[in-house]
C-alpha cells in the first residue's frame, strides 16, 4: 500500500505538470500579413499561364515561409464561387470577393489586417517582379 501511495504522489507531482505544459506548448498562432488570393477558374488562359509564374516565384525567394497566406478563389462553377464566397466571408473579405467575383486571371494581395488591396499581379510580371512585389507588400503591410 504504501508502494502505492508513492507511486501516486510521484504521478500527481512530475507527471501532470508537464502534461499539461507541453499541451499548453503545442498551441501556436501565426498570422498572415498579407493574403495572396488568385482569381482562378478552370477554363481561363491566364490563369494557367500566371499560376507557375507564382509557384516559380514561392519556391525561388521561399514565400511560403513569409507572413503571406497564399490562397486560390475557384471561380469556375456556382459551387466553387460558393466555397471562394464562404471562405472570403469567414476572413473579412466580402468587400474583395463581391468587387472580384467573375473576373479570374490575376492575383490580388490584400493587407490581411485592413481588407485594403496593396498590389495586382498579371501574367505581365514574370516571377522575379512578382516575388518582388509580393515582398514589397508584406513590408508595406507590417509597417
Amino acid at each position: 500500500m504504501r508502494k502505492l501511495s508513492l507511486l501516486l504522489i510521484y504521478f500527481v507531482f512530475l507527471v501532470i505538470p508537464f502534461t499539461s505544459q507541453s499541451e499548453e506548448a503545442q498551441v501556436v498562432e501565426a498570422k498572415p500579413a498579407v493574403y495572396g488570393i488568385l482569381m482562378y477558374a478552370d477554363w481561363c488562359g491566364a490563369c494557367k499561364a500566371l499560376d507557375p509564374k507564382i509557384a516559380q516565384a514561392r519556391e525561388e525567394a521561399d514565400l511560403d515561409s513569409e507572413d503571406i497566406l497564399f490562397m486560390r478563389w475557384d471561380l469556375t462553377d456556382e459551387t466553387t464561387k460558393h466555397q471562394a464566397l464562404m471562405m472570403a466571408s469567414v476572413l473579412g473579405l466580402n468587400k474583395v470577393y463581391t468587387t472580384n467575383a467573375g473576373k479570374t486571371g490575376f492575383m490580388l494581395l490584400v493587407d490581411a489586417e485592413t481588407g485594403e488591396r496593396l498590389e495586382l499581379l498579371t501574367t505581365k510580371y514574370g516571377p522575379a517582379e512578382i516575388a518582388d512585389k509580393i515582398q514589397n507588400s508584406i513590408e508595406v503591410a507590417n509597417s
